[in-house]
């Protein structure tokens, strides 16, 4: 991933529920893929961020942002770590109790995402695999349990070692039913491309999300439009997410261009999953444009 850059938790969980509810989502959700997807990113680098629990509630999906390789990349021995958010308002202190609350009260899903800018991944043989399942299999005890991995440690230089990646995401469904695997590829790559088309075929990703963000190009709508038409090509609308980021700066775009570009992918792909937001913190201090004007046309049930 090309990355550089309160309210009270009772009255959050009541909007969640109501949210839920209108979805067909009330409680404790089960094991697997949301059939519509509202996600946002959700970085541990800020000193004060808001606590999982009080996310705005039409987020159904969190991404941790991220765990990263032992030793650096391409990773000395194939296991993560992960550092808790910043503590300035309770975020990092309540952690695993908030992140249990939001997947077993609000019904959301918490997927820990892997690499990140910066933080590619190699898998050249077995054993690294196996210490990367080891290493998943310890956070997902320190945490509790989390619903999913997103692969994003390919970029850049970091090619993808696909064989491996499909095993160790078989292994991850096979330790923990229901299990969601996802990726965020760049747009444009044919490298990544065949990577999701080859773990989509092998049963081992349940969805793509390309980001649209943070690069020459990408937050042109036009661009956004053509772009996904040919990821639904290869892996069909209910496979593929789309990755938008909303700000005030070069290559993103703005709420209002976020909603029309959504209407048409919508009007062309009525049974796309679902969008992902970069990122939470700045959807907040922007007032959540993402999650309140987007989330809403996102969620609605598919046009028959």
């Amino acid at each position: 991933m090309r990355l550089k850059h309160v309210v009270a938790g009772v009255c959050i969980a009541g909007v969640v529920a109501a949210v839920g509810a209108a979805l067909g989502m009330q409680g404790a959700a089960p094991a697997g893929l949301p059939a519509r997807i509202l996600a946002g990113y959700y970085p541990g680098w800020y000193e004060a961020p808001v606590r999982l629990r009080d996310i705005e509630p039409h987020y159904g999906l969190v991404y941790l942002f991220a765990a990263r390789p032992v030793g650096g990349a391409p990773g000395s021995t194939g296991a993560v770590y992960w550092t808790s958010p910043g503590d300035g308002r309770g975020a990092a202190a309540h952690f695993k109790d908030d992140l249990q609350y939001v997947r077993r009260v609000q019904g959301r899903k918490i997927i820990l995402s892997v690499g990140g800018d910066g933080n590619g991944m190699s898998f050249p043989d077995r054993a690294k695999s196996r210490a990367f399942i080891a290493s998943i299999a310890g956070l997902h005890r320190q945490f509790g349990g989390i619903d999913g991995l997103d692969w994003n440690t390919f970029q850049a230089n970091q090619r993808p070692d696909t064989a491996e990646m499909i095993w160790i995401s078989l292994e991850l469904k096979r330790m923990y039913p229901g299990f969601i695997i996802s990726a965020p590829p760049a747009p444009w790559s044919a490298i990544d491309q065949r990577f999701c088309r080859d773990m989509l075929n092998a049963g081992a990703l349940d969805y793509c999300a390309p980001q649209y963000y943070d690069g020459p190009n990408l937050a042109d709508p036009a661009y956004v439009i053509a772009n996904v038409d040919q990821w639904v090509k290869l892996l069909g609308a209910s496979h593929v997410v789309v990755g938008f980021g909303i700000n005030n700066a070069a290559n993103f775009m703005s709420d209002a261009q976020v909603a029309s570009t959504w209407r048409e992918l919508q009007r062309r792909h009525p049974d796309l999953r679902g969008a992902f937001n970069w990122e939470l913190a700045t959807d907040e201090r922007q007032g959540w444009p993402f999650a309140r004007k987007i989330g809403p046309m996102v969620l609605q049930a598919a046009v028959p």
